[in-house]
């Protein structure tokens, strides 16, 4: 089953952008490293902007966390982790 978008801002965390999906009824977290977002979106070390980024390429992000969901590239607490290369 793909995950499906759920109407949830995300937030900054130290190590990326976190957001929601739905599986069904359960609500599944995401993590999107800083450097998945640098690689998308080019901009100087330094500069942040990391949730003006994600907004940019949320859909792009929802596709890469439901196709790993569905692959089965699930971490221990059921969270997703998109890092730099995932596709």
């Amino acid at each position: 089953m793909a995950l499906a978008s759920v109407a949830q801002p995300p937030h900054e965390t130290i190590r990326g952008v976190q957001f929601s999906m739905m599986n069904g009824t359960v609500l599944v977290n995401i993590l999107v490293m800083h450097a998945a977002l640098q690689v998308m979106d080019w901009s100087p070390p330094g500069s942040g902007d990391y949730l003006a980024r994600f907004h940019k390429h949320r859909p792009t992000l929802e596709g890469i966390a439901s196709g790993k969901h569905a692959r089965g590239l699930i971490e221990e607490n059921g969270s997703i982790v998109i890092q730099k290369g995932d596709r």
